[in-house]
């Protein structure tokens, strides 16, 4: 049995990890979760991701090291933590995954956040793997009151209907940034390929530890 570990900073993420592994269709996998709601929050303040942070980040990857055989960092906020730190089993942010993913799309690369404590980190991640003049970080407006009302169908919906009223011209693909964005992604109607983290995070988990 192999055991891929996810840090959450919110709890309805769970179901959305659970429901990405149902359509991998993998028999000998199992999901162990963790949740640090607690060390989220505190980043939402004026100083942001802290040494603090990360250090109790760190620990609580680790102590999921001891757990699995692979832990997913599916936090965009938190996964801060992973830079340049060394754990006993392998560690992978959701938005590193995709933004490796992305990187191979000619074009334009639209990254959408909605939490705003995300756009630093995810434009400094991406910019790593695809040049400036190609990529795009955006936030969608008002998008994460409805996820912080628990409205998660507004808060898809809000996600869709940003995407559907931006212009697509140019754009290689369209990435949701936050792991919990990925519902929205059956809203969208596209052409272009729009790429969500949970499925492609937990692919590359076990394509690593297999």
């Amino acid at each position: 049995m192999t055991i891929i570990a996810c840090l959450h900073a919110a709890r309805s993420n769970i179901e959305v990890f659970e429901q990405a592994l149902t359509v991998l269709d993998y028999d000998d996998v199992q999901l162990l979760h963790r949740v640090e709601s607690e060390l989220f929050a505190q980043t939402q303040g004026e100083d942001g991701v802290t040494a603090d942070i990360v250090a109790a980040t760190r620990q609580a990857i680790e102590e999921l090291c001891q757990q699995a055989d692979a832990v997913i960092v599916t936090c965009t906020t938190l996964g801060v933590a992973v830079w340049e730190a060394e754990f006993s089993k392998p560690v992978l942010r959701v938005d590193a995954t995709l933004a490796k993913i992305a990187s191979r799309y000619h074009g334009t690369i639209l990254v959408l956040c909605t939490a705003q404590s995300t756009l630093e980190s995810t434009t400094q991640l991406f910019s790593a793997f695809i040049p400036g003049d190609r990529l795009y970080v955006e936030l969608v407006p008002r998008a994460w009151a409805w996820f912080n009302q628990g409205d998660i169908d507004g808060y898809h919906q809000q996600i869709a209907d940003y995407i559907q009223q931006r212009p697509e011209c140019a754009l290689g693909c369209i990435v949701l940034a936050q792991s919990s964005m990925s519902g929205a992604e059956k809203r969208v109607n596209s052409t272009l390929a729009v790429l969500s983290g949970p499925q492609v995070s937990l692919q590359a988990a076990l394509d690593i530890v297999d």
